[in-house]
């Protein structure tokens, strides 16, 4: 008798969290309300207010929803596998072409958090932490692509990651935002890969 009410409201707050997401996308945060939410949701004021005591704790939830699906993908995305290949260029391109396809088919929460990171410490800290994933993980696969003699043997992991994943990030985000992208995604991914190529393989020194 009990699991058809639990049912209902975990439909429920998920219904709320996807109006929620959809809102800030388009209005931006400042610019939802609760009772906005509430009209999207299809659901009483009253009823967010019941799964989440404010607007500050929905988006909170939706950040820690995006960082459990890039956890997830940490722990079964098959990517360092396909360094198995003889072709790591090919390898490379593909990984940054699904990457950014993640971002474009679901770009929401990214733009949100991208636009209140500087000004909110709490939503920076959750930022920092799904960052902090991305990097750890490309340099996993880089390392994975080191014992293979795929990439240079003098390369420097830590730091190679890093840069790689901020350009990745910085080149998305403005191929994301920009209603009119100054470049085609296929022209700036096809230039990204081949610095990202020049600078970690051992075929292009």
């Amino acid at each position: 008798m009990t699991r058809r009410p639990q049912a209902r409201g975990i439909a429920t707050r998920a219904r709320i969290l996807a109006g929620a997401e959809a809102l800030f996308t388009r209005r931006g945060y400042d610019g939802t309300s609760m009772a906005d939410v509430a009209a999207r949701a299809d659901v009483g004021v009253g009823t967010v207010y019941h799964h989440f005591p404010d607007k500050h704790a929905l988006l909170l939830d939706l950040v820690d929803a995006w960082g459990e699906r890039v956890s997830a993908r940490e722990r079964t995305d098959p990517d360092r596998e396909r360094f198995l290949g003889e072709d790591p260029r090919s390898a490379i391109g593909a990984w940054l072409r699904r990457a950014y396809d993640r971002l474009r088919k679901r770009p929401s929460i990214y733009l949100v958090v991208l636009s209140l990171a500087d000004r909110d410490p709490e939503v920076r800290a959750r930022w920092q932490r799904i960052q902090a994933l991305g990097i750890e993980r490309l340099e996993a696969l880089l390392e994975f692509g080191r014992r293979r003699g795929q990439m240079r043997v003098d390369l420097d992991t830590g730091a190679a990651a890093f840069l790689i994943h901020h350009a990745i990030d910085m080149a998305a985000m403005q191929l994301l935002v920009l209603d009119r992208p100054p470049l085609e995604p296929d022209r700036v991914l096809a230039a990204l890969t081949d610095m990202i190529c020049r600078t970690v393989l051992e075929e292009d020194r």
